[in-house]
């Protein structure tokens, strides 16, 4: 009878030592697995927000990339082509002081910074610097030259005899403004035969 009382108390103090070690187990089950759902939820959110950060900051980056790209691929202003700054050009006949002749045919010659093909030109009277149109001059105001000669050739009309110049407006279609030295115009000597004029007119253009 001792021996069943004691087996029994035994067993149920086993029993009971059981079932308090599994209900400790499982508060600690569910603790720990609290805990480590807490853990995870925390570890996903920050990766998330490091995430979103990330994003924005390359997003952001690559927005300015971008913008700096195209503004240093934007159009720059044109390079500006040289026009008539680029041309120069002074007469070797008629020259200061030079004396021509009503009736005489010149060769108009110059230096000129390029090859020029076509010009336009006047008569100016020096002293009320008015043109003379191109049949009193005998100048016409456009002209094409000779590659091989460049020169202009110029028949001296009937003007009044005085002092003159000739002005360039235009060379090879380009607005210019060049002006020869101030020469002389005279009339022809009178009472002189066609040898003489012929000789005055040569001589003169030396």
């Amino acid at each position: 009878m001792v021996v069943l009382v004691l087996i029994g108390g035994t067993l149920s103090f086993g029993f009971w030592s059981f079932r308090q070690f599994e209900h400790a187990f499982e508060n600690l089950s569910v603790a720990n697995f609290a805990g480590i759902l807490q853990t995870y939820s925390s570890f996903k959110f920050n990766q998330r927000a490091e995430l979103i950060s990330t994003s924005s900051e390359i997003f952001v980056g690559f927005a300015t990339s971008t913008d700096l790209g195209l503004a240093s691929t934007s159009p720059e202003t044109p390079v500006t082509i040289a026009t008539s700054t680029d041309l120069q050009l002074s007469f070797t006949f008629p020259r200061r002081g030079d004396e021509v002749y009503i009736g005489c045919t010149y060769p108009i010659s110059w230096q000129s910074s390029v090859l020029i093909f076509s010009l336009e030109a006047v008569l100016v009277d020096a002293g009320t610097r008015e043109s003379m149109g191109p049949i009193a001059s005998g100048l016409a105001r456009e002209s094409t030259i000779e590659k091989e000669s460049q020169n202009l050739t110029w028949k001296v009309g009937s003007v009044w005899p005085g002092a003159y110049y000739i002005k360039i407006m235009k060379i090879n279609d380009v607005e210019a403004e060049f002006r020869s030295k101030v020469f002389e115009i005279h009339e022809m000597p009178e009472g002189i035969g066609e040898d003489e004029k012929i000789n005055i007119c040569r001589e003169s253009s030396d």
